[in-house]
């Protein structure tokens, strides 16, 4: 009769003693790292560089300018100006043909202004427009870059977890077998 024995057997996984010094100093590194991210995002989110900065602080200040027809948009005097040589060049062309005064000569002088201010309104709305859109432009660049750096910490996380994943490991199985 034979007689068998049973055994049980034993499975062990984990990390091959050859590897921890190495494990354990990729960790050390990995966790100096992650607490390095955790003060300061910069180190893995580079910041905006000083040009794009300064870049945005003109572009803000452009912006705010054409919005409000300030600085290289105030085109006040120019549209002045032009109505004025509008309505003097309808003015003399009405009186050199004796018509000065009529009340026809007088209503295409007046639509003349009119037709010409409402193109110089109509350029300080598309200016200031495109003032709004910029200023936009800024506050989404500026809010990009924050959230990069919000993200930076779970992605500081992501990276340290994976490194932990990725460490060798090895199976032993112990016993069974016929006694």
């Amino acid at each position: 009769m034979g007689g068998g024995g049973g055994g049980a057997k034993t499975s062990t996984t984990g990390i091959d003693p050859e590897f921890k010094p190495q494990l354990k100093r990729g960790l050390d590194i990995s966790q100096a790292r992650l607490e390095d991210q955790y003060k300061d995002p910069s180190k893995i989110v580079e910041k905006l560089q000083p040009e794009q900065t300064e870049s945005l602080g003109y572009k803000t200040a452009l912006a705010r300018d054409a919005i409000h027809g300030r600085g290289i948009y105030d085109d006040r005097r120019l549209k002045e100006k032009a109505l004025q040589n509008i309505y003097g060049s309808a003015a003399g062309q009405a009186s050199s043909g004796k018509t000065y005064g009529s009340a026809r000569s007088m209503g295409a002088m007046n639509k003349a202004v009119a037709d010409a201010g409402d193109k110089w309104d109509i350029n300080r709305r598309q200016v200031a427009t495109q003032g709004i859109k910029d200023i936009g432009d800024v506050g989404s660049t500026y809010q990009q870059q924050g959230q990069k750096e919000r993200d930076a910490m779970g992605l500081a996380l992501n990276q340290f977890f994976g490194r932990l994943q990725q460490a060798p490991q090895q199976t032993r199985t112990t016993g069974g077998g016929k006694g």
